[in-house]
């Protein structure tokens, strides 16, 4: 199990490090922004709260990460993992957890260097997509009643929306697709058979 784990820790590095190197797309040059309509755009992105909202996010992360749920989950991928893990949890936990800690704290230094960065992007993106009379006017109506009205119900509507579409549409799916299970099954039947008795006359 050790080899196992460690394997993994090293499929992890690895897998960071060729995110890392992976080229992007070669881009055009970005047009420059002129200099007053991006700062309507992060007065924008100010009002609309959203380093506090990726703050938040980011902090359930982290959070989730530190309990070594997510520790957990990466390394139930690997054969035989769960089975050892649910044989002697009480080894396991502690041990995840600490990871966990290491994890999280890795986590929250790449966030706190880089969340500034997002909002800039942020305000960027804004002032590539608006005039700066389209957002000065967002400022204003977003400084309004009506304006705080909607930021602050929005994510109650927003969860709203989610439990609607996970009752509608997601569990009617999982049932729909239950239904037709022989139908996908049989669809699928060409991938169990044997390649050399599929050549056969």
């Amino acid at each position: 199990m050790m080899k196992t784990l460690l394997a993994t820790i090293a499929v992890i590095s690895l897998a960071g490090t060729a995110f890392a190197q992976a080229k992007a797309p070669a881009r055009a040059p970005a047009a420059a922004i002129d200099p007053a309509t991006l700062q309507s755009a992060a007065a924008v992105v100010a009002q609309l709260g959203l380093k506090t909202k990726l703050q938040q996010q980011m902090a359930q992360s982290i959070a989730q990460m530190k309990t070594g749920a997510v520790m957990r989950a990466m390394l139930a991928q690997q054969p035989g993992f769960i089975p050892a893990y649910q044989a002697n949890k009480a080894k396991f936990d502690p041990v995840l957890a600490k990871a966990g800690t290491i994890q999280a704290e890795i986590a929250q230094g790449v966030v706190n260097k880089n969340l500034n960065n997002v909002v800039n992007a942020a305000a960027q993106a804004y002032a590539r997509q608006f005039t700066k009379a389209e957002l000065d006017a967002m400022l204003i109506f977003y400084r309004s009643a009506l304006g705080q009205a909607l930021l602050s119900k929005e994510p109650a509507v927003a969860a709203a929306i989610a439990n609607a579409n996970g009752q509608l549409i997601g569990a009617r799916i999982d049932a729909a697709m239950q239904a037709n299970a022989k139908r996908i099954g049989a669809a699928l039947a060409p991938l169990n058979s044997n390649p050399q008795q599929a050549s056969k006359p």
